[in-house]
């Protein structure tokens, strides 16, 4: 009687990610053919296709948006025939804002590289990565607001990290420009800059650290902590 005999077949580790490369790839195949979309987005007359658990899974804010209407539209629809949610998107009036959303919860911008045609655009861009809490879409234009600047553009960026409260990418900005003298004082020449005024608060303070003056006593003024000097009450001081 033959003796059995133990075999050892090594398939190697399965990729970890293999099975989550695959449903995003077909995730994606679907939307590109607009097949099976059940979420209608409306943004500046343009009308954008999405399925909602998609776009529920990458965003809290989405999901519990999409409830909402869910709840509302639905009605009486039976569960085996639901309408087509629609979401208008009044306050966007960029469409492209709207493809670069989807384009980045699908996964394209590893395939696509992000590149809004205007200023506009990628203020529509922060206001919904902003509104779903995505982060992604946010980093995406935040890196687009700290590349290829110049002094023609940079004001209406720190415009954007002012509307958005984006006091990082403001700071990168600012610290190229307290680099560049030339392109400091023309920054600081132009007349549309007291529109942020904080901007131009903290310009001032940079200098000023720059020119040895961090404090009010090498500025100056009074030790940090003394009171200002006053005069006498009651009485004005004596001319001599």
């Amino acid at each position: 009687m033959a003796v059995p005999m133990e075999l050892t077949i090594d398939l190697q580790p399965m990729p970890v990610d293999a099975h989550a490369g695959l449903l995003m790839e077909g995730l994606r195949g679907l939307w590109d053919q607009r097949e099976l979309c059940d979420v209608e987005l409306i943004a500046g007359g343009q009308r954008f296709l999405a399925h909602r658990p998609v776009l529920a899974a990458v965003s809290p804010s989405f999901h519990e948006c999409l409830m909402q209407l869910s709840s509302a539209q639905d009605g009486g629809a039976t569960s085996d025939h639901k309408m087509k949610l629609v979401l208008k998107l009044d306050d966007i009036t960029h469409p492209e804002a709207v493809q670069a959303m989807l384009e980045c919860i699908y996964g394209i911008p590893a395939i696509k590289a992000y590149s809004p045609a205007s200023e506009g655009a990628n203020k529509d861009v922060l206001r919904l990565a902003q509104r779903f809490q995505i982060a992604q879409l946010q980093y995406q234009a935040c890196r687009w607001l700290t590349s290829n600047l110049s002094t023609k553009n940079v004001l209406q960026r720190l415009l954007a990290c002012e509307e958005f409260g984006l006091a990082d990418v403001r700071d990168k900005i600012l610290e190229q420009f307290i680099a560049n003298p030339n392109a400091l004082f023309a920054l600081a020449n132009d007349p549309e800059i007291v529109q942020v005024p904080a901007v131009l608060q903290d310009l001032l303070v940079r200098v000023l650290k720059l020119l040895g003056c961090d404090s009010p006593a090498a500025a100056g003024g009074p030790p940090k902590g003394a009171a200002a000097p006053t005069a006498p009450k009651g009485k004005a001081a004596k001319k001599s």
